[in-house]
């Protein structure tokens, strides 16, 4: 089973349980479909074109997403222009529609990725309408932790906004 595994330079593991209004197999979709992905990929502030989103939904395929930076308040923060790509390049570990995917990202030390980080994400039916998934992600630094936790947390608030409407 591929799980997150801490390490000396980054040791943090998010887990992180939301529950949806939708069905596992509408969940799973957006988790693997491109158009769907490029729907709720990426936290407020920035938005993934659908072009850049290219999923092989295979183990050993590609789930490569790249956000694009559009808040100039963001920007000027992080000290980089609106429009940045911020490309995240995953190869699934794992596939069994609809319950389980499982990722992994090489090390990206310029975003302050410093180990390669493994992300599980497990569907799980509460009844015929609603799915509770799980996601642990990491291992991260102390310094990334909290900006991919709000990242998480503002994608599936996104997902939930969609699977609402």
């Amino acid at each position: 089973m591929n799980r997150p595994t801490p390490t000396d330079r980054a040791s943090r593991i998010l887990e992180i349980t939301r529950v949806f209004d939708a069905p596992r197999e509408v969940v799973f979709r957006y988790l693997v479909e491109p158009d769907l992905i490029a729907q709720w990929w990426g936290p407020d502030g920035f938005t993934t074109p659908a072009e850049q989103v290219e999923v092989e939904a295979k183990v050993g395929g590609t789930h490569r997403k790249t956000m694009v930076l559009e808040s100039a308040e963001i920007a000027a923060g992080m000290g980089v222009p609106v429009g940045t790509p911020f490309p995240d390049a995953a190869t699934v570990l794992e596939i069994a529609p609809p319950e389980l995917l499982v990722l992994t990202s090489e090390p990206q030390p310029e975003m302050g990725l410093v180990e390669r980080t493994v992300t599980r994400i497990e569907l799980h039916a509460e009844g015929p309408n609603r799915t509770r998934v799980t996601l642990v992600d990491g291992p991260y630094g102390d310094m990334m932790a909290p900006h991919a936790e709000t990242g998480w947390t503002q994608q599936f608030g996104k997902l939930e906004r969609l699977l609402a409407s």
